[in-house]
């Protein structure tokens, strides 16, 4: 029997010292194998965004975040009653269209919708801004879809966007403190475009700007819209909104709206994780026990240097 299968440690640090490469090897697979492991059991236990849907009401409704909205004094004020300010011939209302738990039913061609979503809205007035003497109810302005992100023929499609504000806001505060100062509101914001404007994933819940608002009559302002492009470029204007109000949208994130990998595709990716961390494991392992059972090169048989060939072929002559 080889004397070197009855020395593993030898054999090991033979392995080690002859076979670098080898070495390296079984290393980098190990740390392989490790990371597939690790990989595998977060996919267990975390829930992941799926990557087939590039954009969910969160990601679009945060693209408002984005955007400044100015109320200036010389806008001129709308009156109406409190009732539905876009006619129903042209617009579908959300609570008709669909329910705030299910995805949109997008038809060809079926024209602008409305969805309605609640939104927290921030005016913050300049030092010049006075006020209205008439109580505001409704703040609304045009945007294009370039404005918000989005990109190809829905980047010039035109969206509307209408917000209701639960109290009127007027001038007396203004009066009352001497100066106009920030106020924020739960308004309720109506986005008014296209079906292919809106995500097709699970939508937030909805509000109803008819009864948001407990005033018999409305005023409504219209505004005008910055984005942040516009707002970082050479063209950045100082004085834009000087004698206005800027107003700012905040949308929370909201975790039911984001889309996730399916319990059964997560525990599918889990198992083939787990399965080829598995098999790289084994190839370690018997490398490994290679290594200690015959890692060390064979004895070379050694050569005399006193002994020369040539020297042997004259002596015979």
């Amino acid at each position: 029997m080889d004397v070197y299968l009855l020395n593993p440690i030898e054999n090991l640090r033979g392995y080690i010292t002859n076979r670098p490469p080898l070495v390296i090897f079984m290393i980098s697979v190990s740390a392989v194998a490790i990371a597939f492991l690790t990989l595998g059991y977060f996919f267990k236990i975390k829930e992941i965004k799926s990557p087939e849907l590039t954009e969910d009401w969160n990601t679009f409704l945060l693209r408002y975040n984005e955007l400044d909205f100015c109320v200036s004094e010389n806008e001129t004020i709308k009156h109406g009653l409190n009732e539905s300010t876009t006619p129903e011939s042209l617009v579908v209302t959300s609570g008709q269209a669909r329910s705030s738990t299910q995805a949109p039913l997008l038809l060809e061609d079926s024209g602008p919708i409305n969805i309605s979503v609640p939104i927290i809205l921030t005016l913050d007035p300049q030092r010049p801004f006075g006020g209205y003497s008439r109580n505001i109810t409704h703040l609304y302005a045009t945007v294009l879809g370039q404005q918000v992100g989005l990109s190809g023929r829905e980047a010039h499609e035109e969206i509307n966007i209408t917000f209701t504000l639960p109290v009127s806001w007027s001038s007396d505060e203004c009066v009352l403190h001497g100066h106009c100062e920030q106020v924020v509101f739960s308004t309720c914001m109506t986005i008014t475009a296209t079906s292919n404007i809106f995500p097709v994933t699970v939508q937030p819940p909805h509000c109803v700007p008819e009864t948001y608002t407990n005033a018999t009559s409305w005023y409504k302002l219209f505004t005008t819209v910055r984005d942040s492009d516009t707002k970082y470029s050479q063209e950045y204007n100082p004085f834009w909104c000087y004698k206005g109000a800027i107003g700012k949208v905040y949308h929370a994130l909201n975790p039911k709206l984001t889309v996730i990998v399916p319990d059964d595709d997560r525990s599918l990716i889990n198992l083939h994780l787990m399965h080829t961390s598995y098999f790289l494991f084994v190839m370690v392992i018997t490398m490994f026990c290679y290594a200690v059972i015959k890692g060390r090169p064979g004895k070379v048989r050694s050569t005399n240097p006193d002994f020369c060939p040539e020297k042997v072929a004259l002596s015979e002559e």
